[in-house]
Parts: structure tokens; sequence; C-alpha cells
């Protein structure tokens, strides 16, 4: 890990420990990346509850909220269409993360 990015997740995890405060994290296309980082803080686990990746947009809808309508619209959007696009993975990674949240037991969801 570069020592740019080790600095910054130390200093998420210092600043979620000293707020006393939680994080779950939910990826797509970081692909883990963001809970590495976390988990490669010495003492993170007192912070980082835990998370999941869902790479795969196409075969993410049972695994993350099974919402018929959400996952309609990730997957129907079109990307040469760039602002329905973002859009939708606006909506989804809103609705993902609080829903994180609430499953988890968190104060923060990423």
């Amino acid at each position: 890990m570069s020592s740019i990015r080790k600095h910054a997740f130390r200093a998420v995890v210092d600043a979620l420990k000293a707020r006393g405060k939680t994080v779950a994290v939910v990826e797509s296309t970081c692909g883990g990346l963001i809970q590495s980082s976390i988990q490669a803080v010495e003492g993170s686990s007192s912070v980082y509850y835990g998370g999941s990746v869902a790479y795969n947009t196409k075969r993410c809808k049972p695994i993350l909220l099974n919402d018929e309508k959400l996952h309609a619209s990730l997957t129907g959007a079109n990307a040469a269409d760039a602002a329905s696009y973002k859009a939708s993975k606006l909506d989804w990674t809103a609705k993902t993360a609080s829903a994180y949240l609430d499953a988890m037991g968190t104060d923060y969801a990423v």
C-alpha cells in the first residue's frame, strides 16, 4: 500500500476511534480496496465491523437489497447517457450504504 493511502486510512481509523464511532463498507468497482486498506491499519477491528464487495452489478441483486426496481435502474442505465447512469449509481450507493449501516449497527457506512 502506498504511504499516502496508508496515512489516509490511518487517519480515518484514528478519527473513528477518537470519536467512538464505527463503520461498515459496501463496495462495487473498488473491489475490496477500501476494506483491505482499513483492515491494514493496526487496531481497525475496534471501528471496522465488516462489509461486502458486489463487483458485478448484474449479479449483485440477491446480495444487496434485492430491490427489483433499483436493480433494474442500475442494469438498465445506459452508460452512454452519463447523467442517468450516474444517477442510478448514486441512488444505489445511498440506499445500499443506508441498509448496511442499519444491518451492521454502525455509525457510518461507506
